[in-house]
């Protein structure tokens, strides 16, 4: 397979270059962060690819787009995101039945709470 074509750091400033997919030199590579860090698994990689791009289509034309969550507080909330009610690093699968249509409020929220209870077991609802 032929090499990536080099390109400059994403660094303002440095004329450095990478052939990395994250866009950082060797020196600056430190700088990378979330979605693009080195040795991060793609989307794919990590079960994000085509088959869930069509369950995550389908979950939010069965919930109308709308944020169950919120609706579950009486609020009507544009849903843009597909959450697992039981998170994969807990057990959870990619049913349907484990996936809700959420707005990305409650997912931040949610998954801070999911986060918090997988690193102490006080966190845990009940």
């Amino acid at each position: 397979m032929p090499t990536r074509p080099a390109r400059p750091c994403r660094k303002m400033g440095c004329r450095g270059t990478t052939r990395e997919r994250h866009g950082y030199c060797e020196q600056h590579q430190h700088l990378a962060s979330g979605w693009n860090q080195p040795g991060r698994a793609t989307a794919a990689e990590r079960g994000y690819g085509h088959r869930w791009r069509g369950l995550r289509a389908m979950v939010l034309r069965r919930d109308r787009h709308v944020c169950q969550p919120c609706l579950a507080a009486g609020r009507a909330t544009p849903a843009t995101e597909v959450d697992h009610r039981v998170p994969k690093s807990q057990g959870g699968t990619d049913d349907p039945a484990n996936l809700q249509a959420i707005c990305g409020e409650c997912h931040a929220a949610k998954t801070e709470v999911d986060r918090r209870a997988a690193a102490c077991p006080a966190h845990r609802k009940i």
